[in-house]
């Protein structure tokens, strides 16, 4: 899929939890990963073992890339049938064991499914990490008040990139 019809199929389906009041890693990424069951993006029946498969993955080195953003993601889940994101702000910031130690507010949760062409999992991780680095889009994402906010910011930046 080309890219920009590729980040447009993302957004379009994204997940956007402006609001996420778990105060712990793993706890935010059960709430997110409750958010998009709740969302029917993924499986109820997923939800766990995709957590651990997530806490799996952080125990490998963190995901959190410094300047208040965490990208949490897995490849081979099972319960999805596309690549499918989840955008939640922690309003207080969460200690996520970032490269730079500060606490992470901006969460982009990315999951691929079993079979994924690793290629296009490396690709959906260099957008997010793209938008990440934007300090407009940082400061954008951390004053939007509703999900729709966060889709329009979304889509303004991927089109402006």
């Amino acid at each position: 899929m080309p890219h920009a019809l590729m980040n447009k199929a993302l957004i379009d389906a994204a997940v956007l939890l402006p609001s996420v009041g778990a105060t712990t890693k793993e706890g935010v990424l059960e709430e997110m990963l409750g958010g998009m069951a709740d969302a029917g993006v993924i499986a109820t029946s997923a939800v766990k073992p995709v957590l651990v498969q997530l806490l799996e993955r952080e125990a490998q080195g963190s995901t959190g890339l410094g300047n208040g953003v965490a990208i949490p993601h897995v490849r081979e889940t099972d319960g999805i049938s596309d690549t499918v994101i989840a955008l939640g702000i922690a309003g207080d910031g969460v200690a996520f064991d970032a490269i730079d130690g500060r606490a992470v507010r901006i969460v982009f949760l990315i999951l691929g499914p079993a079979g994924v062409d690793p290629d296009e999992h490396l690709q959906v991780l260099r957008w997010v990490s793209r938008l990440a680095r934007n300090l407009d889009f940082r400061r954008f994402v951390l004053t939007a008040g509703s999900a729709q906010e966060l889709v329009e910011l979304l889509r303004e930046m991927t089109e402006a990139a």
